[in-house]
């Protein structure tokens, strides 16, 4: 009797896991428009970013990043820096 009530268990897992699946929000979209990755609640679509954005957005990535890597470089190398940087976070 034990094993009947486990195997009904798992199947009762299973059931919600696939209904979880099919009642996925965030469906990819079937048409043939390839610029479209993914369709949204309330009409809103996903597109591919162009060349543009792109080009944009990875030379902010990339400033950001060698900003980052000089002011490490500046706070490991210059005393005054981090006295300033040590006193403007304790007021």
């Amino acid at each position: 009797m034990g094993s009947k009530a486990s195997n009904s268990k798992k199947t009762n897992y299973k059931e919600t896991q696939t209904n979880k699946v099919k009642d996925n929000k965030f469906k990819k979209l079937s048409t043939n428009d390839p610029d479209v990755l993914v369709n949204l609640p309330a009409g809103m679509k996903y597109k591919v970013p162009g060349k543009r954005q792109r080009v944009i957005i990875g030379s902010i990535v990339i400033g950001l990043n060698v900003l980052l890597v000089i002011s490490v470089l500046v706070y490991f190398y210059s005393p005054s820096f981090q006295e300033f940087i040590y006193n403007f976070g304790r007021g």
